[in-house]
């Protein structure tokens, strides 16, 4: 072998380990789906509940429940990123795509009823299923893909419900796109660092 193939031999596994270690810390953030599913799904149920049990007070949770978990995703996210030695291309990659995801969410959330218009379940469905489509294919992690196209089906399913069901739609979605894929995240993470 000269030294121009070993060079690129050396590069080539230099990436692929690369690719791989970013893989791991995504496994490791697993978490972060997993809490986020969580949290949205345990508020739209609640929300579901309180409107079936005939209390006005089911949409309270959100703006209470969704500011909190983002100051605990960013002490998290700032917690994880000190341990982080190296950054690759996979880790920058996420970190734009997951920041605009939150901008996005952002926005509809409220932007749109500052001005009148009301966010509507299923632009937030599709923005879950978009996040989760991208970073399983960055990953190469086949389960945020198929997640994402439970979330892609939530939001065309919800278009045949009132909003009362949508809610509990959402929590088929964030289970399907979030729960299960952050599961199987965490656990493969596990085994690779046994």
């Amino acid at each position: 072998m000269n030294n121009t193939n070993l060079e690129a031999h050396e590069s080539l596994e230099i990436i692929h380990k690369m690719i791989n270690n970013a893989k791991s810390r995504l496994a490791d953030d697993g978490f972060l789906l997993i809490f986020w599913g969580w949290l949205v799904t345990i508020a739209s149920l609640i929300h579901y509940t309180t409107i079936k049990l005939d209390l006005n007070i089911g949409h309270w949770f959100w703006p209470v429940l969704m500011p909190l978990g983002g100051i605990f995703s960013a002490i998290y996210g700032y917690r994880q990123g000190k341990k982080k030695l190296v950054k690759s291309y996979v880790d920058t990659y996420l970190s734009y795509l997951w920041t605009a995801f939150g901008i996005g969410l952002v926005i509809i959330l409220v932007f749109m009823p500052a001005h009148g218009i009301k966010p509507t379940y299923f632009s937030l469905m599709l923005l879950y299923g978009i996040a989760t489509f991208i970073s399983g294919g960055i990953l190469s992690f086949k389960p945020l893909v198929f997640g994402s196209l439970v979330a892609f089906a939530s939001a065309v399913a919800s278009v045949f419900f009132n909003e009362t069901e949508q809610l509990l739609i959402i929590a088929v979605a964030l289970t399907g796109s979030y729960i299960i894929p952050g599961h199987l995240l965490r656990s493969k993470y596990r085994s690779q660092n046994v």
